[in-house]
């Protein structure tokens, strides 16, 4: 696939969660993406702050061995499950019914996944099938640190995004991005902004948009849940030639790690590829993004 290297311009759109400020999250991408500053050629769709009051610090390298990991380790062996299990409840009581329904049952069907020692399905190459102890070589109680804290990231800004009226407010930002740009662009969305990312391109404003390459890292779209509501029916938007998805069957948020067999729209069908995102978490932005196989994904499109 060949795009205009001068006129091709890279979209980001980021995953759920608290995040740093907008530039210096765009600039983390770059260097994990590109390994350099790609100045205007790449612009972050920024909706963190339309479920947070603040943004966050830049935390320690997620990816790093003294990153997100070690954070973990002492997490998981401190008394601190009636710490997050009272904020649990406060952020779920929060909720919206129709949240609190969504969230119960998102959870619960991550959590069957993660523990079904057939929710992988990893093609030849990949690490063979297994439960869950074998494929995370993590004690029990950190097991269930990483998917509660995936899911404290998920199900809040999944919420926000679904059950409220931030919802049309996150896609007009994407909406605003797209309008400004001229000529193809690239979309690159990781967890919650796939799911953001699918709703605008499969708007029928976005039909006159020219999106060559649209890429999903860790996406939940998978799900069952996530698919009861969203734009639908499911299938390629219109404006993308190629959907690439990647995902880690490790990745509690991505555990069904096919979309084609969901999504399609005639001859255009979803290329599914399985990856090993190295971050702690299987999860992590910085992971899917320093990887090879999305980095020559990308490079097609430069």
């Amino acid at each position: 696939m060949e795009i205009d290297a001068d006129s091709a311009t890279f979209l980001y759109v980021h995953g759920a969660g608290n995040k740093p400020p907008e530039d210096d999250l765009k600039r983390a991408w770059d260097e994990d993406l590109f390994e350099r500053d790609m100045g205007e050629r790449t612009r972050m769709v920024y909706y963190a702050d339309l479920l947070h009051d603040h943004p966050s610090a830049i935390a320690a390298d997620a990816c790093g061995a003294s990153g997100a990991l070690g954070a973990l380790v002492s997490e998981a062996f401190a008394d601190t499950a009636v710490v997050e299990d009272t904020q649990v409840r406060e952020t779920f009581g929060k909720m919206t019914p129709d949240g609190q329904e969504f969230a119960l049952a998102l959870t619960v069907s991550m959590a069957a996944r993660a523990a079904s020692t057939t929710g992988f399905a990893p093609t030849a190459g990949d690490r063979p099938a297994a439960d869950v102890a074998a494929l995370l070589p993590l004690p029990a109680p950190l097991r269930r640190l990483l998917l509660r804290q995936l899911l404290s990231h998920l199900i809040p800004d999944a919420n926000g995004y679904f059950f409220t009226d931030a919802r049309d407010r996150i896609r007009d930002r994407l909406r605003r991005v797209l309008g400004a740009v001229n000529g193809p662009v690239v979309v690159i969305s990781h967890s919650l902004g796939t799911v953001v990312a699918y709703d605008v391109l499969s708007e029928v404003g976005s039909a006159r948009k020219e999106i060559p390459l649209f890429i999903t890292l860790g996406s939940p779209l998978g799900y069952t849940e996530i698919q009861d509501v969203i734009t639908r029916p499911l299938k390629v938007p219109v404006p993308v030639r190629l959907w690439t998805n990647f995902a880690d069957p490790l990745d509690l948020v991505t555990l069904d790690t096919t979309l084609a067999d969901d999504f399609r729209t005639g001859a255009k069908v979803i290329a599914d590829i399985a990856m090993d995102n190295p971050s702690p978490n299987n999860h992590a932005a910085c992971g899917y993004l320093r990887s090879r196989r999305v980095r020559e994904a990308v490079a097609e499109a430069t």
